[in-house]
């Protein structure tokens, strides 16, 4: 079962280009978790320490696009809650397991714990993080710049 997680961690893109014992060692800090089906993993509005990836079973969140709201299916390598193994957060959705759901639950004191332990780990999140902040801060600049636009239009 430790290759199966493994090899959903690597999947994941926080993940990726870590080594196996990077990934082993982050496997090994986390603990399994159960929801049943109808339960909250996590709650939008509540603080969060611990990150969860689906390793069986099926989740939903809700998703917003334009006017209509859907839910999304989640499936095994599914990463939710990332950013409360890493930081103080406040959730901004709420997940509820669709049927019976084991996850693997790292909390922010462990994957901290790991990265103290091998800081090339907190490099590599770092890298990752940075990447996709610069991807979201060109996606805002080009949703400025079509406003901009329209402003002009009108």
């Amino acid at each position: 079962m430790l290759e199966k997680t493994v090899e959903l961690l690597e999947q994941l893109p926080v993940f990726q280009g870590l080594s196996h014992q990077q990934l082993k060692a982050i496997s090994d800090c986390g603990t399994k978790a159960f929801f049943q089906t109808g339960e909250t993993i996590i709650a939008e509005g509540l603080p969060g320490d611990t990150a969860y990836v689906i390793l069986t079973g099926k989740a939903g969140c809700p998703v917003r696009e334009g006017d209509e709201i859907f839910e999304e299916d989640l499936w095994p390598g599914t990463l939710i809650g990332e950013l409360a193994m890493l930081v103080e957060t406040v959730h901004p959705v709420t997940v509820t397991a669709k049927e019976r759901v084991r996850a693997l639950a790292i909390s922010r004191s462990d994957f901290h714990a790991v990265m103290q332990a091998d800081p090339s780990i907190a490099q590599h999140i770092s890298e990752k993080l940075l990447v996709r902040l610069y991807g979201l801060a060109e996606q805002l600049r080009k949703v400025d710049e079509q406003l901009a636009a329209i402003e002009e239009a009108a």
